[in-house]
């Protein structure tokens, strides 16, 4: 009886145990609810940081407005890696965040102030920091979507060897295997899932799937134009081989495709088309015919003949592949005695002056008439203030650094070599090529207009009265207009079309009258008979100088007939 009565009194004080505990525990909660409700909702508690701002005891639109700049600065370009093919890719994905910093504040108050933890969080505020990173989400997937199809990943995929093989001639396929592509739905998934979990710093595995076949993707990537054989300039002029051109019957290829059955593997047709010339007979051909020379006769001083030569060494062998041109200026560069020019006559704004590098401009004109009986095209070419004694009027062809120049360009389906030499008081240019076809270059000029010079008179009284003198020797100015005839190898006019239009300025005779009068008669009479003779003398000499430059300026030239 005892027993039982001390074991219903020990059970009894433990049900009041439990009973006390209960309501102390309901106590400390009901207090811990109304503590909750106490500390409110709408503040940030205290030592609270958003991204590293502190926002503490703000509400949404303050904390919002405090975090808004460090927000938009931290996501602006924001990125994700994305791994393929063993190399990792950033893909910038900021366009397609939502960035409104209020919805990322919110979402981290809500977080705080949840009803039945809020008490927990506000006292461990009170002792330490409370830190929360506010991340945006994708605002549209679509966007994001069409992101990953710019970014250049499929572009990255190694190759097309999934898509297609070569083999024996044919191109191998598969239907329904077109290679590998990126799959962009699953991707962009990806992407949001790390964006809105707020780990956009981990490396995404890029998923790939099979494409359909692209008779076009193949197609550009086969292809193969034929090409002539040509020089390398980049190694010595070195002979290219001819290119073979590749390509398939697109319409064949996909009438073929059609009926296949899906993983079915087809053979098509690989077409080949040769260039128009074989490697060996380009090499054959290669500077074998004279397009075009002719020569002139150099005279003037040694100076002059020194830059005649220099000018005609800096032309010498030079090479030109079809459609590229040739610059005077640029191939000569600037006359400067550094470089071994030295003074001599020539054209300054009409007037004959020693310049450096003077005498050049036979050299520009010599090669202007050997380009003219080669065909070739001119680009640039200018006359000189007053004709030329070394060639006709209307085929000169005047140069100066920093003014005009003489350009011209390769327009034959060959490359072309320049020959440009001074020899025992010749200049010489030529130009070889190839011609496929006979041909022959007739050059002729019209007279278009004439202006006569003037004469004028200056008293001189250093000189005896009666005495004359021409100190400017008169020159008409004229205008020429040139033309270039093209004939087959049958004699037929193929083109005759005006080539260039010469304007050459007057310039005035002047001549020196004496006026100095004689003191005696006999003195006067003797004047008169030395001055008779010395002019007599002068005059002989003065002939006898311009029949020698005459002779010395004879041009000769060679009119090729190509073959």
């Amino acid at each position: 009886m005892n027993s039982v009565n001390r074991t219903a009194k020990q059970q009894n004080r433990i049900k009041l145990k439990i009973v006390k505990c209960l309501m102390t525990m309901a106590s400390v909660f009901l207090f811990y609810v109304i503590f909750c409700g106490f500390v409110g909702e709408d503040r940030f508690y205290h030592n609270t940081k958003v991204n590293g701002i502190d926002v503490s005891e703000m509400t949404v639109s303050e904390a919002s407005e405090a975090v808004k700049n460090e927000f938009g600065r931290e996501y602006a370009d924001s990125c994700v890696k994305v791994l393929l093919d063993d190399r990792e890719y950033k893909i910038r994905i900021s366009d397609a965040l939502n960035l409104d910093v209020t919805d990322a504040v919110s979402e981290a108050l809500t977080d705080s102030h949840r009803f039945i933890v809020r008490g927990v969080i506000y006292m461990k505020s009170l002792f330490s920091d409370i830190e929360y990173t506010a991340s945006p989400s994708i605002s549209d997937i679509n966007i994001l979507k069409e992101i990953i199809k710019n970014s250049g990943l499929n572009e990255s995929l190694k190759g097309s060897g999934a898509a297609y093989r070569i083999e024996n001639d044919y191109i191998k396929v598969t239907k329904g295997r077109g290679g590998y592509e990126v799959d962009v739905d699953n991707l962009a998934r990806q992407i949001a899932f790390a964006v809105d979990g707020g780990d956009m710093d981990k490396a995404i595995e890029c998923p790939l799937k099979f494409k359909e076949i692209d008779l076009d993707e193949i197609y550009e990537d086969i292809y193969k134009e034929p090409e002539r054989p040509t020089l390398d300039a980049e190694n010595d002029y070195k002979i290219v081989e001819a290119v073979r051109g590749v390509s398939f019957d697109k319409k064949q290829a996909q009438d073929m495709l059609s009926k296949a059955e899906e993983g079915e593997e087809i053979s098509i047709p690989l077409l080949y088309q040769n260039a128009d010339i074989s490697t060996e007979e380009f090499r054959v051909k290669l500077f074998r015919d004279t397009l075009g020379s002719f020569q002139t006769s150099v005279g003037g001083s040694e100076n002059r003949i020194t830059n005649v030569k220099l000018a005609a060494e800096h032309c010498n062998g030079i090479i030109l592949l079809p459609g590229e041109t040739f610059s005077f200026n640029g191939i000569v560069g600037q006359r400067t005695a550094d470089r071994g020019f030295a003074p001599a006559p020539a054209y300054v704004e009409g007037k004959s002056v020693d310049e450096i590098g003077g005498g050049i401009c036979q050299v520009s004109s010599t090669l202007y008439n050997a380009c003219l009986y080669a065909n070739l095209q001119i680009l640039e070419r200018h006359c000189h203030s007053y004709e030329s004694g070394y060639v006709a009027a209307g085929f000169d062809a005047t140069v100066s650094w920093g003014g005009p120049d003489f350009v011209f360009m390769n327009n034959t389906k060959y490359p072309i070599k320049i020959y440009s030499v001074y020899d025992s008081g010749f200049m010489l240019c030529a130009v070889y090529g190839t011609a496929d076809e006979e041909f022959s270059v007739e050059l002729t000029s019209e007279t278009i207009s004439v202006e006569e010079y003037k004469t004028e008179y200056e008293d001189e009284d250093s000189m005896d009265e009666g005495e004359e003198e021409v100190s400017v020797t008169g020159i008409n100015g004229f205008t020429v207009q040139t033309y270039r005839k093209v004939y087959d190898a049958d004699g037929n006019l193929i083109s005759n079309e005006p080539e260039s239009l010469s304007v050459y300025s007057k310039r005035d005779e002047i001549v020196k009258v004496g006026t100095k009068k004689a003191t005696e008669e006999i003195s006067t009479e003797k004047a008169g008979s030395d001055g008779k003779t010395a002019g007599t003398e002068e005059q002989n000499s003065t002939e006898e100088q311009n029949s020698t430059e005459e002779q010395n300026t004879t041009e000769k030239s060679i009119h090729s007939v190509v073959y």
